[in-house]
């Protein structure tokens, strides 16, 4: 048995051992996910159409996830691979121009009252366009100095600053922000050169200042809102009391959080879910689970993202060939990143960024790109033997 094969190899293989780990904790947080849309529609709707629409999304996740895990040949996968990116920014585009405005935003398709985020998806193609390129050119990372990488590794910047400026367009910056994370971290673990990374990080974070500065007025106000609950703010004994902002939404979900206790409240005396706390069931459904199941629910939630990570981490040490193990690593990291970015924003701990909570929120775009993550995941770890 082996958990690695070559892409190249003409064998074909069978599955016959997979990372439970992983699989369990992603059914556990899509189930706990689904109670929770259960819990918050049983107060908010009296037909619970949100959470009979969630269920249909979960019901559509499962099938993607195991198609991805038993279905899809890597190998194939790998050769379309740069056709899927072109098409996911095509459809990027496409948004800009027919898409419906939700929340004064254009990014997403509507078909028969459910939406369809390309930005979504792109964040999963992102990855594996970035993991197809860098090991197409394994051979030439010992170049990687900036002026190499410019001249080797063109497409990557190409790609990413197209996807990224028609992201922005459609004010989605929080996809942006757990991108950059996700291949900033892929290139750090391909070895590519520390001064090509310092020099990347330098321009990002400069363009990130710039944006935040003098784009859209609404991302100024969530930065000052940030300041205002941040703890390095009193660290430094900072005045934050200057700073006027709307911030009822995050008084809420700290109101929530701190209610909780260690054991929670319980779902018959949870408060917030009672219109107290906008977009409860999407953004701040964290919030949620923090003040009816405490502390201790909020970590087993935590711990399970973690199980995910650690597995998918030790998972690809067991890969040799390099597009397999950084495909791993980096469907992986994005899964966890967005996790932590919602659950950072909950806690007021990370600045308001309008990113749900994977498995567990409302919305059906991302709980299906995240189910073909770890379908992939455990596809490419599993164990295999010849047939």
């Amino acid at each position: 048995m082996k958990n690695d094969y070559s892409l190249k190899s003409p064998l074909k293989y069978k599955i016959v051992g997979f990372d439970s780990y992983i699989l369990i904790a992603y059914i556990l947080l899509c189930l706990m996910g689904l109670y929770m849309n259960l819990n918050i529609s049983s107060v908010t709707e009296p037909n619970m159409s949100t959470f009979m629409k969630q269920l249909l999304w979960v019901s559509l996740s499962l099938i993607t996830m195991f198609y991805a895990f038993t279905v899809i040949d890597i190998k194939k996968l790998h050769r379309y691979i740069p056709l899927l990116t072109f098409i996911n920014i095509i459809l990027l585009v496409l948004v800009l121009q027919f898409g419906a405005v939700i929340n004064g935003a254009r990014r997403s398709f509507v078909f028969f009252g459910m939406n369809f985020q390309p930005s979504i998806f792109v964040r999963v193609m992102l990855v594996l366009y970035f993991v197809y390129f860098l090991d197409k050119k394994q051979d030439l990372i010992d170049q990687t100095d900036p002026k190499g990488f410019i001249k080797y590794f063109k497409p990557l910047i190409v790609v990413s600053v197209i996807t990224f400026a028609i992201i922005l367009k459609q004010q989605h910056f929080s996809t942006i922000v757990i991108s950059a994370m996700t291949l900033m971290s892929l290139l750090w673990i391909s070895k590519i050169r520390l001064s090509t990374i310092a020099a990347i990080i330098l321009i990002v974070s400069i363009g990130f200042i710039g944006i935040l500065s003098y784009g859209a007025s609404y991302r100024e106000s969530r930065m000052d809102l940030f300041k205002k609950y941040s703890l390095i703010y009193r660290i430094i004994n900072k005045d934050v009391a200057n700073i006027s902002v709307d911030d009822y939404q995050v008084k809420q979900s700290l109101i929530s959080m701190v209610a909780g206790g260690l054991f929670g409240t319980s779902h018959v005396y949870g408060q917030a879910k009672h219109f107290y706390l906008p977009e409860s069931r999407t953004d701040y459904i964290y919030s949620i689970i923090g003040e009816e199941y405490g502390f201790i629910g909020a970590m087993v939630v935590f711990i399970l993202y973690c199980v995910i990570l650690f597995r998918g981490l030790l998972g690809s040490l067991q890969l040799k060939d390099l597009f397999l193990k950084l495909a791993v690593i980096g469907l992986t990291l994005n899964i966890f990143f967005n996790a932590f970015v919602n659950i950072g924003v909950a806690m007021a701990a990370l600045p308001s960024t309008g990113v749900t909570l994977p498995f567990m929120s409302y919305g059906g775009t991302s709980l299906i790109a995240n189910s073909l993550s770890i379908g992939l995941i455990l596809n490419i770890t599993a164990e295999r033997r010849a047939c």
